[in-house]
């Protein structure tokens, strides 16, 4: 998995949007895991970002990767 600080500043900030939309809204291409129990995986462009909820409102972003390789 990619640390968020191995990316280039604008894959940051699209990461860091898209986190913070969802946070806010609950809107964003979300989908459970089936392989995983509590876990979530959040659609950014190319890139996926595992995470899972805790309450009461904390994400925990548990990892970041390529789509080709995040599976």
């Amino acid at each position: 998995m990619r640390d968020l600080a191995r990316f280039d500043r604008v894959v940051q900030a699209r990461i860091d949007a898209a986190l913070v939309r969802f946070a806010a809204t609950g809107h964003g291409d979300v989908k459970s895991l089936k392989d995983r129990p509590g876990e979530l995986r959040l659609r950014v462009g190319k890139w996926r970002v595992f995470f899972c909820l805790e309450p009461p409102d904390l994400i925990r972003v548990l990892g970041i990767d390529n789509c080709g390789e995040a599976y």
